[in-house]
């Protein structure tokens, strides 16, 4: 009778285990399909943006179609498609993180992930927002050269104020919303390693 009490305990046990390691799993899934999704979509955003943008270049009047116009419209539309191939190639890396491994190397791959996310928003965000920032810039300046000096100041300097908001505001906003993502993923999966040891 004690052996049978011994199992029923050693049952009740693994059976309380069980549902914690699913909900690890399934907050890991929830959080990676998340930051996928989340690059994913800005990745469309931009290349619609880009096409959007070189359709209006595409239907600007003669008169507007000098080389600097032309040659700004351009590099922003660049800066879009470059920026959507990067955010396209981030959520590639994230999917080609295999969740069939041991804990430990599910670990090691989001570290891994982690590090590149870090190293590309070091140059990433400054060049992207430089080149948008000076695109922007002879864009307005061409458009608005004829103008009294005060309606270009203004323009010039409601552009920048947006810029600098979404930089600084927006941006790093953004970047913690996903890092609480990958932090939350990286907790789960450490807590799951320590289960297995």
């Amino acid at each position: 009778m004690e052996e049978f009490k011994e199992l029923e305990n050693l049952w009740k046990q693994s059976e309380t285990e069980v549902p914690a390691k699913k909900s690890n799993l399934s907050t890991i899934k929830s959080n990676r399909m998340k930051l996928k999704n989340t690059y994913i979509k800005g990745a469309v955003l931009l290349i619609l943006t880009g096409i959007f943008i070189l359709v209006l270049l595409y239907n600007f009047d003669a008169v507007l179609q000098t080389t600097p116009i032309i040659s700004s419209v351009i590099l922003v539309a660049a800066a879009c498609f470059l920026q959507a191939l990067l955010m396209l190639f981030t959520a590639n890396k994230i999917t080609k993180i295999d969740e069939s491994h041991k804990p430990g190397t599910h670990l090691k791959q989001w570290q891994d992930f982690r590090e590149f996310q870090k190293n590309q928003r070091h140059w990433n965000m400054p060049v992207y927002y430089i080149i948008l920032g000076a695109a922007v810039g002879v864009y307005l300046y061409e458009m608005l050269k004829n103008v009294e000096p005060w309606k270009m100041i203004l323009a010039l300097s409601i552009t920048y104020a947006w810029l600098f908001f979404a930089y600084f505001y927006l941006g790093k906003k953004e970047i913690k919303r996903q890092d609480a993502k990958l932090d939350g993923i990286l907790s789960e999966l450490k807590n799951l390693e320590n289960q297995f040891h």
